[in-house]
């Protein structure tokens, strides 16, 4: 328990500072996932309405919640700094690099069958929405790939394009895959 409270601070400050740069983009990024989770309401109130199952749409709610808010206050940085500090505190950092890769496949593995779950979470809606699933999944491999924070990801995440990091394209882009998902399904009810 020690060795948990001493983590703590030593991730609380560099958590902060996270906190304290946040700027304009980070509340865009953040307005987009409210206006996804939005649609997303409108869809699960629609199908519940309608006896149709809609438990997948306020899973979709919680979930680009949830996202929205860890854009706004960096928990992904909090996460990896206080898991780096409780590693290097129990003599475990060296070591690290197995754990790394072994901690990415098994996320892959949970977001491919958490993939699957959600289409046919969305497909029993009786509206075509698997790009609302496909949107979900990669935002949510975006964030355990910065969680876990290995180096060959995070080069590839940071990478600058016309100024924009293309984890945040990538994140946009699968925004836009769940907007565009759950506007399909307002238009087809």
């Amino acid at each position: 328990m020690d060795t948990l409270v001493q983590a703590f601070y030593v991730a609380a400050p560099v958590w902060e500072q996270a906190v304290v740069q946040v700027s304009w983009h980070h509340a865009f990024i953040a307005a987009a996932y409210l206006g996804a989770a939005w649609l997303c309401l409108l869809n699960g109130h629609i199908a519940r309405g309608c006896g149709e199952a809609h438990l997948g749409w306020y899973l979709a709610l919680a979930l680009l919640c949830a996202l929205g808010a860890n854009t706004v206050l960096s928990g992904d940085v909090f996460i990896t700094h206080f898991v780096r500090a409780a590693v290097k505190l129990h003599g475990w950092y060296g070591e690290r690099r197995p754990a790394q890769y072994l901690a990415l496949g098994a996320l892959a593995l949970v977001l491919v069958m958490a993939s699957g779950w959600l289409r046919a979470r969305f497909t029993a809606c009786g509206v075509p929405s698997a790009a609302v699933a496909l949107g979900l999944t990669a935002l949510l491999l975006l964030f355990c790939l910065r969680a876990v924070s290995a180096h060959a990801t995070d080069v590839v995440i940071n990478l600058r394009l016309a100024g924009v990091s293309v984890g945040r394209l990538l994140e946009l882009a699968a925004i836009g895959l769940v907007l565009h998902g759950a506007l399909r399904c307002l238009r087809l009810r």
